[in-house]
């Protein structure tokens, strides 16, 4: 018994001796995030709710909008990889179409990488998921348009996304959306075309846009679009013309 004995004290003393050295070796081993994983196809990825696509797009949305700060640390936006993360997005697209919780992430929280070109391959993703009649999709088209105009000044983008924007077939598409060529043509430089779009909509739809919407478009005409010797000759401009 005393033998016994000796021998499990002497493997207790083992034991806890290769603890004590893995903790010196492994105390400043962290674990080390591999940037965004490889995006399953639209079957593995319904795996993640065992066939429940709305659980596996609930799943792996958490898992988007957590992925990169766990574990202890926090990851900057620029090292996140922009080209896998947009393939997530267009996964996430195919799995709920309907859904504006992704597009909010996307726009709204990776849209914020303090380097606008990595913005570049989620445009095609605005456009995928905003060009469309269904719901108010297209406000995701109009903020893609936006990130192009204004953070990545790309104007010929910008305006090639805008014209999406205005043909989508929406009865009650905002009349600021069908305009957005305008306002791009304007900041290209294109003032005659910004001006032709503008009062194209003035004569169409004037009748059935509040008073306020028609002085802000005779405003933006003749305020941003004209010179000041062109608003002076123009009747549009004239005070008092309604």
């Amino acid at each position: 018994m005393a033998a016994k004995g000796r021998v499990i004290k002497f493997l207790l003393g083992m034991a806890l001796a290769v603890n004590v050295l893995t903790w010196f070796y492994a105390r400043d081993v962290q674990a080390r995030w591999a940037n965004v994983p490889p995006v399953p196809d639209q079957a593995g990825a319904a795996g993640f709710g065992f066939g429940d696509t709305q659980f596996s797009y609930r799943s792996l949305g958490l898992m988007l909008q957590n992925m990169g700060d766990s574990g202890g640390r926090s990851t900057a936006l620029k090292d996140y990889n922009y080209d896998e993360l947009t393939k997530w997005f267009f996964l996430m697209n195919a799995l709920d179409p309907k859904s504006d919780y992704v597009p909010y992430l996307a726009a709204y929280y990776f849209g914020g990488v303090q380097n606008p070109e990595m913005l570049r391959p989620m445009l095609d993703y605005f456009i995928a998921v905003g060009n469309t009649s269904e719901g108010e999709k297209w406000r995701w088209l109009a903020q893609g348009a936006y990130l192009a105009r204004f953070r990545m000044n790309d104007l010929d983008k910008a305006l090639e996304m805008a014209n999406m924007l205005a043909k989508i077939e929406k009865d009650d598409l905002p009349f600021w959306a069908r305009q957005m060529p305008a306002f791009v043509m304007n900041a290209k430089g294109e003032k005659e075309a910004a001006y032709a779009i503008m009062l194209e909509t003035l004569k169409s739809s004037g009748d059935k846009l509040q008073p306020n919407e028609v002085n802000a478009m005779r405003a933006y005409i003749c305020e941003q679009i004209l010179d000041a010797a062109a608003a002076q000759e123009n009747p549009l401009c004239k005070d008092g013309n309604g």
